[in-house]
């Protein structure tokens, strides 16, 4: 394979040159529809504006704004001028955002209205030549996006860097400590991208919905799979109900990939009845555990040709692949490009990726890390969990015939009361089956007696005025008492009802915030059985 067939910038040209009257990109938010002709048109515009201003080969260009049509044009300009695209959490606090951009670098930032607060918050601590702002009402420190594009010239020629080069610095989700940046090269993203493509049963010509934001490897690799196959992507910049159903209906979306929490709160709203959506061909998710009734709701509703779920990372995008999902912790066989072991538990530090656990036995899930879609390393010196070429992901599984992997958690999640391990995946399946459960999560808190105690923490679908929170809580554990699926000491032995699930801004459950005493988030009720 050459550089210039694994170049991003070069892999954008060539689906412009190959589809150029297909719609490429569609802003659902705007209404503005683009062939990829137009599309192109754009992209070497905004390149010329960033090459005037002396960006090339290795400069970062960072952006913090939702999905938007605007955003996927620059990360395709930055590739067109060998630049490294450097998408940050537009929900960052001050803190984080300083942080992030600290180590990232970037010499330019384009941002927009719900990133602006942020921004000038913290601007004159930053080491940044340029703003470019792209909603109406400009601040005075910034050049306008419209205004920016304008100073493009006519001489531009794109510059395709080394296949081996940065094309993008993702950050990590932050669950289980302080984001670190992922350096992800274009020959990464091609590799993850055409990997996508097959595992996820995507065609060409399609459309997929672009919910996820592109600072997520999810959502990163959903824009790039979608422009190698010339589908649509459906760029959305923020979700509800309604507006994401009026988007998969209005646009006739074939492909859905999102995170297990989308699909609960789009499945589980009062209006999903209202809207046919028999267009949706593919369903697919990511990023965390899906339970069986969401999985049961999605396939009542659509009954989809396939059903995958794509067990991954941001540094090693593909770990497995379970193509037709019948089980919530069932995360399929390894992925194209890469393999998979369960080896014993670390102890003292030790990582032996040749000390594989018996068939059926739990450990911790670790990927190889020869993969082309494993990422170049760290921001800042960081170093990765890689070892001897295994990647260790810190998630817990097993192996059961014929090979399929199986994912239960992550391992610092593991519950061990009374002796005995307990999965917090199990319990919140069972509880998650019962009418008036909307969310939960499941923790261990600390116990005299039994080391950890099993709290279960509940978003009730009821208002909190009309629910007897001790008569529920006794009518939970009697729920889980005749659970099939759940052994009786897995009970929960206590239940805190909350006003919401402390998540990351991915989705992700935060499980560490609500171990805390204090946590940020409203408590109707603590019972203990």
């Amino acid at each position: 394979m050459t550089d210039a067939t694994a170049n991003m910038g070069n892999v954008f040209a060539r689906t412009v040159a190959r589809a150029p009257d297909h719609v490429g990109l569609v802003d659902a938010d705007t209404g503005a529809q683009y062939t990829y002709g137009e599309w192109g048109a754009k992209v070497e515009s905004l390149s010329s504006a960033l090459s005037s201003l002396g960006i090339g080969p290795g400069d970062r260009v960072g952006a913090i704004m939702r999905n938007r049509a605007e955003l996927a044009t620059l990360y395709w300009a930055t590739q067109y001028v060998g630049a490294v695209f450097v998408p940050l959490n537009y929900r960052a606090a001050p803190e984080e955002f300083h942080h992030l951009m600290e180590t990232a670098e970037p010499r330019l930032l384009f941002f927009s209205g719900e990133s602006r607060d942020v921004v000038e918050q913290t601007r004159g601590e930053l080491d940044i030549e340029t703003f470019i702002y792209v909603d109406a009402d400009t601040p005075g420190f910034a050049i306008p996006y419209d205004v920016f594009v304008k100073i493009a010239t006519d001489e531009f020629e794109p510059t395709w860097v080394p296949a081996d080069a940065d094309s993008i610095i993702l950050h990590t989700s932050g669950t289980t400590g302080d984001p670190k940046g992922v350096r992800r090269s274009h020959f990464n993203t091609y590799a993850a991208s055409v990997a996508q493509a097959y595992e996820l049963g995507w065609r060409d010509g399609e459309s997929v919905l672009g919910l996820m934001s592109l600072f997520h490897t999810m959502g990163f690799h959903t824009l790039t799979t979608a422009v190698l196959l010339n589908m649509t992507w459906v760029a959305q910049g923020s979700f509800s109900p309604k507006e994401t159903l009026d988007a998969v209906t209005e646009e006739g979306i074939e492909n859905l990939h999102m995170v297990p929490s989308v699909y609960h709160d789009l499945f589980m709203s009062d209006i999903i009845d209202e809207y046919d959506l028999d267009c949706v061909r593919r369903v697919s998710y990511g990023g965390m555990v899906m339970r069986d009734p969401i999985q049961e709701h999605i396939k009542a509703k659509i009954d989809p040709e396939s059903f995958v779920n794509h067990y991954g990372s941001t540094e090693v995008y593909t770990h497995s692949v379970c193509r037709h999902s019948g089980h919530d912790r069932c995360a399929g066989k390894p992925g194209i490009n890469t393999d998979v072991r369960i080896v014993h538990l670390r102890q003292n530090g030790d990582h032996d990726p040749d000390d594989e656990v018996p068939e059926g036995d739990l450990g911790e899930v670790i990927v190889d890390a020869s993969s082309p879609e494993t990422m170049v390393g760290y921001l800042g010196g960081a170093k990765p969990a890689i070892h001897d070429g295994w990647f260790f992901t810190g998630d817990l599984g097993y192996i059961s015939a014929p090979g399929r992997i199986h994912v239960v958690g992550r391992v610092d999640d593991m519950i061990l009361s009374g002796g005995e391990n307990i999965y917090p995946v199990e319990v919140e399946s069972t509880l998650g089956r019962h009418p008036n459960v909307h969310e939960v999560a499941v923790v261990g808190l600390e116990h005299e007696k039994w080391n950890q105690a099993i709290a279960a923490f509940v978003y009730v679908a009821e208002p909190p005025k009309s629910v007897d929170f001790e008569a529920l809580a006794m009518e939970l554990d009697t729920h889980c008492l005749e659970s099939d699926s759940l052994a009786d000491f897995k009970r929960p032995q206590k239940y805190v009802f909350v006003d919401e699930i402390s998540k990351s801004n991915v989705g992700k459950l935060l499980r560490r915030e609500l171990r805390k005493p204090d946590i940020d988030v409203t408590v109707f009720a603590e019972v203990t059985l």
